[in-house]
């Protein structure tokens, strides 16, 4: 695959679901040779199966999970105050994604609950004050059913607004407004303003959270003006089409890593184990990677 924007995959791509997958290897530097290769020069995204980490405690998974992706990147420090952590906990812990009177919920963590999570990148809200270019989650237990992993590829994403809606995607190139309130750093915006799709590194990037740019509204004052609602909804419409999916049902100890300047990302929803020590737990780390380098020539 090259890295030009007329690339990318949709859920026909892939004949096997063992396509994206990459065995463990207790050697960290050789697996980010191979995570490299994959993620940043290829499909934006792989599956490392058979990690050690189902037969650990949380807290040594969490070590665990920053330790092997070190090689691979930098990990960043995700929360606020006394809850930071390098390895965030994604687990229900009572959140909802929206109000009783059915409103999105913006100031909740929605990844700590058991719903459906809308497809998004991380980077859009630059959570934390923080601007990574990969997402790790690496699956410490699974739920009782659901909570699989979607992917959207966001340079099909591209592909098909400059083919089918030019002036939209054109909108799309400018900046939003995006509500961050959740995530904000100290001191800082809770809006942020960033393009949905943009050219940087010789390849295009993505930003994309419709829930939080269509509620920055209530933080800014000024609704947006008709020609951005529009290109919002045509981005919408396409983000929905169920051939662009490509939906991963994490197993224990798969830890999904995802290039986040790409490749958006969401959830089902989730029934969890009535045994508190049996629940899904996914620990999630945010990664600055190096400069994408060529695929490298390696033995097996």
């Amino acid at each position: 695959m090259t890295r030009d924007a007329n690339n990318g995959w949709t859920r026909q791509t892939f004949t096997s679901p063992t396509a994206f997958r990459i065995p463990y290897s207790p050697d960290h530097a050789l697996l980010a040779r191979r995570l490299r290769t994959e993620v940043l020069d290829r499909r934006g995204f792989a599956v490392v199966s058979g990690t050690p980490a189902g037969t650990m405690s949380t807290p040594q998974a969490q070590e665990f999970a920053t330790s092997m992706l070190r090689h691979f990147g930098e990990p960043l420090m995700q929360g606020r105050g006394p809850d930071t952590a390098l390895g965030w906990l994604v687990r229900d812990e009572g959140a909802s994604a929206y109000t009783d009177d059915r409103r999105f919920h913006e100031n909740a963590y929605t990844s700590k609950s058991r719903g459906y999570l809308h497809l998004h990148n991380d980077r859009a809200v630059q959570p934390f004050g923080q601007a990574p270019d990969c997402i790790a989650l690496l699956a410490h237990r699974k739920a009782a059913q659901g909570g699989a992993s979607v992917l959207v590829d966001g340079w099909t994403l591209h592909r098909i607004l400059r083919e089918t809606s030019p002036y939209a995607l054109d909108l799309l190139s400018t900046p939003y407004p995006v509500d961050r309130r959740h995530v904000t750093p100290h001191g800082e915006s809770p809006v942020v303003r960033v393009p949905v799709f943009e050219h940087a590194d010789d390849r295009v990037q993505v930003r994309c959270n419709l829930k939080r740019i269509r509620t920055a509204a209530e933080l800014t004052g000024a609704p947006l003006p008709p020609e951005q609602r529009a290109a919002l909804e045509t981005l919408g419409q396409v983000l929905a089409r169920p051939e662009l999916k490509v939906t991963i049902p994490l197993q224990e100890s798969d830890c999904l890593v995802i290039d986040d300047r790409r490749v958006l990302h969401g959830r089902t929803s989730y029934v969890d184990h009535p045994d508190t020590a049996r629940r899904r737990c996914l620990i999630r780390v945010m990664l600055r990677v190096p400069a994408r380098r060529a695929p490298e020539s390696e033995a097996d």
